[in-house]
């Protein structure tokens, strides 16, 4: 798992976290800013991909979803 915080971060953000295949296996929304409470992955991640809070709704983005790009969810 992997483990974060907003401490230092001034906007909301939404953020998904990827497995190595590029699977978003959990999302947490709208993390609040300054903030020291821990957010946690939940499951094994080797990705974190943050956005500007209420874009995982505005986009429709779930669990189960599929990133790819040149590194995430390409053949390792």
């Amino acid at each position: 798992d992997v483990t974060m915080w907003m401490r230092n971060t001034v906007l909301p953000l939404d953020m998904l976290f990827i497995d190595d295949t590029g699977a978003v296996v959990h999302i947490k929304k709208n993390a609040v800013p300054f903030s020291e409470a821990i957010i946690d992955s939940v499951h094994p991640v080797r990705y974190v991909l943050e956005l500007l809070a209420g874009s995982a709704d505005r986009l429709d983005l779930a669990e189960g979803n599929k990133v790819k790009s040149g590194h995430i969810g390409s053949a390792q």
